[in-house]
């Protein structure tokens, strides 16, 4: 490689939200504790994680998504960080934060409350972890948002809340600043900044703040992630690999829960190299550059994770790695 590019693992590839058979299991410590080994005899010695405050509301204390349930199982950071690093995990490179779950009813000023809140308490939270980046998704999907919010809502609602959106993401740029994390966006295929129009707004955005690029977020845009990169690089702040053979015919996107298309038995992501993304090209262009951060494998919602995980190895050493 001619850069410094380090590839770690997502931990959204377990499905918290949404029950299966046993999916209980997964709200203890010993599944984690058993995973986290399984992350680096797969190769992966860095990771990305959600912070979600749904497990502070919830329980579920087992759950590594927030300080609240660390300090629970593990007292403080601190002691989690020795814990990962004695079995072989580095790093956590950065988080993840959706304000989605308080999109939930038409009260708007309790979404931003909540979300601004929640957002400073996620970066605070990586800056906690040693983290280099906190990934922040810009809104909760678009037609999460019109369920409660934009029938009955005036002509211009959407103009509205952009503008509280790029307040509140400019108070977590100094949030961020202020606990030396950089502030990355990513740019959701059903958000209100989907594809390329996050970039209608930057100038409206403290500086500092940078781009995600996850793959297939931008395929089922109808963006090429290659054009993006080369259009975008200097703004680049994370890379989300991840793979899809999903195309929006339906404007999926505008529905309320578009990761779980309502009107057709289909998985939106998949594990990587199970999609039809050129995801080889995309690297070698991320490879030409000085781009010195991280590249996270996604395999988002696998229904089957420590399959997903030497998938995703066995694509790694004998795709990406051999460019």
């Amino acid at each position: 490689m001619q850069n410094q590019i380090k590839i770690g693992f997502s931990l959204d590839m377990i499905n918290m939200h949404h029950q299966e058979p046993n999916r209980n299991r997964q709200e203890s410590k010993y599944y984690w504790e058993e995973l986290y080994p399984l992350i680096v005899a797969a190769g992966f010695h860095g990771i990305e994680m959600p912070f979600d405050p749904f497990w502070i509301f919830r329980g579920g204390s087992g759950v590594p998504f927030t300080n609240y349930c660390i300090d629970i199982k593990y007292k403080n950071v601190d002691n989690y960080l020795k814990y990962l690093k004695d079995k072989g995990i580095d790093k956590v490179a950065g988080i993840n934060f959706s304000p989605q779950m308080f999109m939930r009813n038409e009260d708007l000023n309790f979404y931003f409350g909540a979300s601004g809140h929640f957002g400073g308490e996620a970066i605070r939270f990586a800056s906690e972890l040693g983290c280099d980046y906190i990934n922040v998704t810009p809104t909760a999907p678009y037609g999460l948002i019109t369920h409660y919010h934009g029938k009955n809502a005036e002509a211009h609602w959407e103009k509205d809340f952009i503008k509280r959106t790029i307040e509140m993401i400019n108070k977590f740029a100094e949030t961020a600043a202020q606990h030396s994390i950089k502030l990355v966006l990513k740019n959701e295929y059903w958000g209100l900044f989907r594809g390329n129009k996050i970039s209608e707004y930057l100038s409206e955005m403290d500086d500092s703040i940078r781009l995600n690029i996850d793959t297939a977020h931008l395929s089922i845009s109808g963006l090429n992630s290659v054009e993006f990169f080369k259009e975008h690089a200097p703004k680049i702040g994370s890379v989300n690999l991840t793979d899809t053979a999903f195309v929006d015919e339906d404007d999926i996107w505008k529905t309320a829960n578009p990761e779980y298309p309502e009107t057709k038995a289909t998985q939106v992501f998949r594990d990587l190299g199970f999609g039809n993304l050129d995801l080889i090209s995309f690297y070698q262009a991320l490879n030409k550059t000085d781009y010195d951060g991280w590249v996270i494998c996604s395999c988002r919602q696998t229904r089957d994770p420590m399959r997903a995980l030497l998938r995703s190895r066995s694509f790694i050493d004998n795709n990406i790695l051999m460019t």
